[in-house]
């Protein structure tokens, strides 16, 4: 299926795919929660790569044979591997990812889903704040209190906690500058995965073999039930970014944007009815404004989109 022709159903209905992936996936964690975190993160770096990389070839292949001219699709079209200033951002990327894996894994394993869960909750607001301070973009008055109200949030955290929540503020940021700089980059996203992952791959693998080697990793060892989420993990990781890619071609930004909240909100209700994760009035507090916050910055967001097409008709009626 081409996910390169506008569709605004495929593209609405893979938005929520990815985002009820996304969603969910704290189920598939808690399945292999007595494997340590950084050898999943292990098999979820060499995986990941294994199947990235080989979608991206797949396609590659596809447009060449497909094309009928020296110019190849968007599938197709960029370098495998890229060089200078994209190399060095693609890099630090998979440095970023990587963190966030592993801290998101380590979080749902030790029983802190609603700590994962208020971090991509506030990273939309991280986003905002980048995008002001490195793509000097002007922020509403509006805006300007959804980012009060949650930096009050992580406040009303730390202070009634008692615990600075650095699981939720490394989850926003290092998902936040992820974005930043793959904004910058104009590899489809599978393909900058790929690439994003290359260079972790090697570390990734001498570490599971040296786990291998030793008698100390699960996989192959602990069981097939085990060694099959293992190797699924792969396809946890690039299943839910292919839907989102399909989704980014097909559907307007803002209606993403919209929708990403699917995300940690299943995250939370996983937490709260599953496992039964302790809330709190301080952590509830924190929770409260940062939704209220969200509502602020998403409600603006819907207003503006209504008013400019609104105007947009009304300046066809005048032209006709």
């Amino acid at each position: 299926m081409n996910d390169h022709t506008e569709n605004p159903r495929l593209g609405a209905a893979s938005a929520i795919g990815a985002f009820a992936i996304w969603g969910v996936l704290p189920l598939y964690w808690t399945q292999i929660a007595f494997v340590p975190a950084l050898e999943i993160i292990g098999h979820r770096v060499l995986w990941g790569a294994v199947l990235a990389w080989g979608i991206t070839l797949y396609r590659r292949r596809r447009s060449r044979t497909a094309a009928a001219v020296t110019t190849l699709n968007a599938g197709g079209g960029h370098p495998l591997l890229l060089r200078g200033r994209p190399a060095v951002l693609l890099l630090i990327n998979g440095a970023l990812v990587t963190v966030n894996w592993l801290v998101y894994v380590w979080a749902v394993s030790s029983g802190r889903t609603l700590d994962a869960s208020l971090g991509y909750y506030i990273n939309p607001l991280v986003s905002v704040f980048l995008g002001m301070i490195f793509l000097k973009e002007r922020l509403t008055a509006l805006q300007w209190v959804a980012l009060a109200l949650a930096v009050s949030g992580v406040l009303v955290l730390t202070f009634h906690v008692g615990v600075f929540p650095w699981v939720s503020l490394t989850l926003a940021f290092t998902f936040g500058f992820y974005g930043l700089i793959k904004k910058q980059t104009s590899l489809p996203s599978i393909h900058g995965l790929a690439v994003e992952l290359l260079p972790v791959v090697g570390p990734a693998l001498l570490y599971l073999l040296f786990l291998s080697f030793s008698g100390t990793g699960y996989f192959g060892r602990g069981g097939v039930t085990t060694s099959i989420y293992l190797l699924g993990a792969g396809v946890a990781t690039v299943a839910p970014l292919l839907l989102f890619g399909i989704a980014a071609r097909n559907i307007r930004l803002a209606d993403v944007g919209f929708l990403q909240y699917i995300a940690p909100t299943g995250m939370f209700l996983i937490a709260l009815l599953v496992f039964r994760e302790p809330v709190g009035q301080g952590r509830l507090a924190g929770f409260i404004l940062v939704w209220v916050a969200l509502g602020l910055y998403t409600g603006q967001n819907i207003w503006r989109r209504i008013v400019s097409r609104n105007r947009r008709k009304l300046e066809g009626h005048r032209g006709q």
